[in-house]
């Protein structure tokens, strides 16, 4: 009768210091895999808002009364545009006191009256995204958040005052992005610092008539 030879178990497999090792190596390259998806998706994000105009190089989106309601803060916010010449302001007394803003030759340039409102008809600058701060969502949905700096502006940007970004400076922003036809697209951004500046116009008060 033939008997079976017992085959005895490798010694590194009885050795729990190689199951450790193992182990740790195995942790390693998941750690290392995770990293590198990581910062492939942050590397899309950048790219995918960089790449993308309205983020880019946006236009100014602003508009606001050419007769505007003499209210605390109103006069201080136009005075930058004042003082760069590119309107001038004159108060209006009566029973509701107004503040008139006409273009200047300079402001014509850069800004339009239409009926009894000033829009800006000019891009703001050109900004990019400088590093990713957060990853979020679920595919095919990605919310971001970010770091910013504008490396030029335009001259007419000079109506914010203290409120005009910076050239060089960083500023922070959020994104959301959408997975359709082989590409990210953007659905929506936000920055905080540059659209106060702008929503502070927006929120001027139309003098009464």
């Amino acid at each position: 009768m033939l008997r079976l030879r017992s085959m005895s178990t490798p010694a590194w497999l009885r050795d729990p210091r190689a199951w450790a090792a193992g182990g740790i190596s195995l942790l390693l390259l998941a750690s290392l895999l995770f990293w590198a998806i990581r910062a492939h998706q942050r590397t899309e994000a950048r790219d995918t808002l960089n790449a993308y105009e309205p983020f880019s190089n946006p236009p100014l989106e602003l508009l606001f009364p050419a007769s505007v309601a003499d209210q605390p803060g109103a006069s201080d916010l136009l005075e930058p545009g004042s003082r760069e010449r590119i309107w001038a302001v004159r108060q209006r007394g009566g029973r509701v006191p107004s503040l008139e803003v006409r273009l200047t030759s300079d402001g014509r340039r850069w800004f339009s009256t239409v009926g009894n409102r000033i829009i800006a008809t000019f891009k703001a600058g050109e900004r990019s995204v400088t590093r990713i701060l957060l990853l979020g969502g679920t595919f095919p949905s990605r919310q971001i958040g970010f770091e910013y700096s504008w490396s030029s502006l335009h001259p007419a940007m000079k109506i914010f005052g203290e409120d005009a970004p910076a050239p060089g400076e960083t500023y922070e922003g959020e994104a959301l992005l959408y997975y359709e036809n082989d590409a990210w697209r953007v659905l929506h951004w936000s920055t905080p610092d540059f659209d106060h500046a702008v929503e502070r116009f927006r929120s001027l008060a139309p003098a009464r008539r």
